[in-house]
């Protein structure tokens, strides 16, 4: 445990916490474009900055699968904002959270954070109670849900790890711990169905969506986070979380500080 945690719960959340606000500032533009399973060089993680004139949203938005038969393309999903009545229990989604907008309304290129966002079995999800208010849930199917959101940079070397994109193999189940998604159920028949867990398949490390745990960056960083945790290396810590609140039906992430926001969970790595 990375010691204690604030307690976010216990904070006055501004009553307009996802407004679109026009900025115009310095961006640094990530390599969130593309947010497929790749890997990069640390060299080409973090492009120069660049001023602009425009808006960010709160919002993520649905990237390109890297298979046609995924559930986001063949819903026609690509570049829209996320829903809650998107997803089926266990579906998940390569993101862009934060993606920068010029004054026409256009998306600028290479703007915003990678990101996933998982739709877990409530009843099988372990949270820290100081996070329990930044995980959305719901009725889905008939069945009590979670959205998890998550930072798409593995822990280990930055690379872009994935959600049930492909099989892992069983010479990859290994595992540290066992994953608690092993546990899941078809919620039709009760038939065991086991769930694969987030998979960076550059190097292998995977990690447990329904398992969120303290975990802290190590030095020179030495920051504090909550994250899902690894249970494959190279990876030796939890991939860190995305604090989520629902608009309506939309998914929105929580990024300031005042609102219960962590920058520092994600700037700590992957400079």
């Amino acid at each position: 445990m990375a010691g204690e945690a604030k307690d976010w719960a216990d904070e006055d959340r501004p009553a307009d916490t996802g407004r679109r606000r026009f900025l115009q500032a310095t961006l640094l533009a990530g390599a969130a474009a593309v947010v497929g399973t790749t890997v990069a060089s640390a060299k080409s993680i973090i492009p120069p900055p660049f001023t602009f004139s425009g808006t960010v949203e709160n919002t993520f938005r649905y990237g390109l699968p890297e298979s046609p038969s995924n559930w986001v393309a063949t819903k026609n999903l690509v570049n829209q904002v996320a829903r809650v009545p998107d997803f089926r229990l266990w579906d998940g989604a390569s993101m862009i959270w934060r993606q920068a907008f010029d004054e026409g309304g256009k998306a600028i290129t290479g703007t915003g954070f990678p990101a996933l966002i998982i739709c877990v079995d409530a009843g099988l999800l372990q949270v820290p109670k100081e996070f329990a208010s930044y995980v959305i849930r719901a009725d889905v199917g008939g069945v009590p849900a979670a959205f998890v959101g998550l930072y798409a940079r593995c822990v280990h070397f930055c690379c872009k790890p994935g959600w049930h994109a492909y099989t892992v193999p069983e010479t990859l189940h290994d595992y540290v711990v066992d994953p608690r998604t092993f546990l899941a159920t078809d919620p039709a028949t009760g038939v065991p169905k086991p769930q694969d867990p987030i998979w960076c398949q550059c190097h292998n490390s995977q990690y447990d969506p329904v398992t969120v745990v303290h975990s802290i960056h190590p030095p020179p960083a030495n920051v504090p986070y909550i994250g899902a945790r690894f249970v494959h290396g190279p990876a030796s810590r939890a991939l860190p979380c995305i604090p989520l609140k629902l608009s309506g039906t939309t998914i929105q992430g929580v990024y300031e500080p005042p609102d219960g926001g962590h920058p520092e969970w994600y700037s700590a790595y992957c400079r």
